[in-house]
C-alpha cells in the first residue's frame, strides 16, 4: 500500500471520524472563512449568532456593521464580514445553487475561488472538497510538517506537494479525502502542544500501544453529520463528542 495511505489509515484508527462537514452547505461554507486564524470554539459562537439569518437573502440584507457584530467572536471581524459578503455576492452571481456551481470542472472552479477576496490555496481547496464535492489534497502547514517529518519531500511549496499527493487520491473516496485533511490537522495540533517522534505512523496495521500519551486530540470530533452538536456554543456540554 502507498505509505501515505498507511499514514492516513493509522490516523483514522487512532483519532476516529472527524466529520468536518455537516448537512448545511451554507453554514459549512461560511465556517471556512470564519475559521481563519481562530479556534473552533470561537467559530461555533459566531455561527450561533448567524443562525437566525442563515439564508443567503437574509445574510445579504444585513448591513456591514450588523454582519461584523455577528461574526465578532471569530476575530478579524471586519475582514471576515467583508469576505462573507463578497463570497455570497459571487454565489448569487453564479446562480445561487451549490449543485449548479459544483457542476463546473474542479480546475475552473478553483481558479474562480482564488480570484475572490481573501481566498488562498488552502481555503479554495477546502471549499472545493467540503462544499463542492471535488477530491483534492490540502497541502497546508500541518500536512507539510507531518510528511516532512516522515521523510517525504522536503516540501515548502503548496503546489508541488499537492501535485505529488494527487495520485493517492485515486485510491480513496471523497469522504476519505475529507477525513484525511481533518486527521492531518488534528494530529498536527498534538505536535504543536507537545512535539514527539511520530515516524511510527509509517508502520502498517499500527496498534494503539505504539501511540505515545501526547497523541491526544486537542478538540473533539464534530460528531455525526447533521447533529450540529458542536455548533451550539451556548451549551458547553454540546461541545463534547458522544
Amino acid at each position: 500500500m502507498d505509505k501515505r495511505l498507511i499514514v492516513m489509515h493509522n490516523l483514522s484508527r487512532h483519532y476516529g471520524k472527524q466529520y468536518w462537514w455537516q448537512q448545511n452547505s451554507l453554514e459549512d461554507w461560511l465556517m471556512m472563512i470564519l475559521i481563519q486564524r481562530t479556534s473552533s470554539k470561537n467559530v461555533a459562537q459566531a455561527v450561533h449568532n448567524l443562525q437566525p439569518y442563515m439564508q443567503v437573502d437574509r445574510l445579504m440584507a444585513l448591513s456591514q456593521s450588523e454582519l461584523e457584530t455577528l461574526v465578532r467572536p471569530a476575530g478579524f471581524y471586519r475582514q471576515k464580514a467583508q469576505r462573507i459578503h463578497d463570497l455570497l455576492t459571487w454565489f448569487v452571481a453564479q446562480g445561487g445553487s451549490f449543485e449548479k456551481i459544483a457542476e463546473k470542472p474542479a480546475a475552473e472552479l478553483r481558479e474562480t475561488l482564488l480570484a475572490l477576496n481573501g481566498i488562498g490555496n488552502e481555503t479554495a481547496d477546502v471549499m472545493l472538497m467540503y462544499t463542492f464535492g471535488k477530491k483534492t489534497f490540502v497541502a497546508d502547514t500541518y500536512a507539510m510538517r507531518l510528511f516532512n517529518r516522515l521523510g517525504f519531500g522536503p516540501y515548502t511549496n503548496y503546489a508541488k506537494m499537492q501535485a505529488d499527493f494527487a495520485p493517492a487520491l485515486d485510491q480513496i473516496t471523497l469522504d476519505e479525502a475529507r477525513e484525511w485533511h481533518a486527521l492531518i490537522d488534528e494530529h498536527g495540533k498534538t505536535q504543536v502542544r507537545h512535539a514527539y517522534d511520530d515516524r511510527f505512523l509509517l508502520q502498517p496495521d499500527l496498534t494503539e500501544a505504539a501511540w505515545p500519551p501526547e497523541a491526544v486530540q486537542v478538540e473533539p470530533p464534530h460528531d455525526d453529520p447533521g447533529s450540529g452538536k458542536w455548533r451550539h456554543a451556548a451549551d458547553p456540554s454540546a461541545m463534547t463528542h458522544k
